[in-house]
């Protein structure tokens, strides 16, 4: 069985009411070689019922359950493992992907062969797009990423091969960007395209990167992120670590008291 170009990575938890939005944006693209890998994370509500009725339809979807909620990166790992495509995108399970968005990735990636990580913009549901550089269109390395160069949503796509030697950090919940930090640090470089191809939904209560009272995860993710990377940050940017190293005492406080 000839392999897809794309494998779509979808986490989903108590999202039965928002995930057929995502899985139609896949659905509706002129570039037909992907796969899609919906990962249920201990889900209680009717996200089976509604993924099983498009497999239904659709063989090019795959569908696979924890009973218990382990985490995102859990589960985009999971996921990562069980895919057969060439390339992995990670679109969260109430995100879309926008027009053409896997035809415009696929033109990428042909003409930038020797190029294994791309991000490409995304655009919010109020029309702006969250992210510090999103004018820029080149190439993007190591430093950049570590030094905080690039902060905010965006939609990476990545080679599996690659990725699978990084992977998420399993014993935190988030910190997706210390998995691209070190990618590029093995790697090299990486290309940022300004092009638009997901939409991002700022709009709901239950994603972790809005809770206002999420210090224990984000504690845990700048501990983990001092871990990796500290002396990398007091040897190139001494001023992007103390800012770091504030946010993980901040936090590490906060967890502290609201236990």
């Amino acid at each position: 069985m000839k392999k897809p170009v794309f494998s779509i990575i979808t986490p989903s938890y108590n999202r039965g009411y928002i995930i057929e939005k995502t899985i139609q944006s896949v659905l509706g693209q002129t570039f037909s070689d992907w796969e899609m890998i919906i990962i249920d994370d201990g889900s209680t509500d009717n996200t089976k019922d509604i993924v099983e009725n498009y497999i239904k339809k659709d063989l090019r979807i795959y569908f696979f359950s924890f009973k218990e909620n382990k985490g995102p990166n859990i589960a985009r790992n999971f996921a990562s493992e069980k895919a057969n495509g060439e390339w992995l995108i990670f679109l969260d399970s109430d995100d879309s992907l926008t027009d053409n968005a896997l035809e415009i990735a696929y033109e990428y990636i042909k003409k930038l062969n020797n190029v294994y990580f791309f991000i490409f913009n995304c655009q919010d549901l109020d029309g702006n797009i969250p992210i510090n550089i999103k004018n820029y269109e080149g190439y993007i390395d190591y430093k950049d990423f570590l030094c905080c160069k690039i902060k905010g949503e965006a939609l990476p796509i990545v080679r599996k091969d690659c990725f699978l030697e990084i992977k998420f950090e399993e014993n935190i919940r988030g910190g997706e960007i210390i998995a691209w930090i070190k990618f590029l640090k093995k790697y090299g470089s990486g290309y940022f395209s300004n092009k638009v191809l997901r939409i991002y939904n700022n709009k709901l209560e239950d994603r972790l990167s809005i809770k206002k009272h999420n210090f224990q995860r984000l504690y845990q993710v700048y501990q983990q992120f001092l871990k990796n990377f500290k002396n990398d940050l007091i040897k190139t940017c001494p001023s992007c670590f103390i800012e770091i190293y504030f946010k993980f005492l901040f936090y590490k406080f906060f967890s502290l008291i609201n236990k």
